[in-house]
């Protein structure tokens, strides 16, 4: 599950052209960290996906039905 948190964070990143760098800057993570969540090395606290969705501009509602239809597709 991981991963797929992971992964799904990347692929909304990667839609809205926005690099690793910026957006570990604008959730207040560092950059080393947000590599290993979208890689899904680390487990990701609430608080932290909080950050990093507000960041993205997207609500809690709309990742996890992006998550979902991924998950669906495997």
């Amino acid at each position: 599950m991981k991963l797929k948190l992971g992964n799904t964070i990347k692929l909304i990143r990667k839609k809205k052209d926005i690099s690793q760098e910026l957006l570990a800057f604008s959730s207040e993570i560092d950059r080393r960290h947000m590599s290993k969540i979208e890689n899904g090395k680390v487990d990701i606290k609430v608080i932290t996906l909080q950050k990093i969705l507000i960041a993205l501009d997207i609500s809690i509602s709309d990742f996890f039905l992006i998550l979902e239809n991924s998950l669906n597709k495997n």
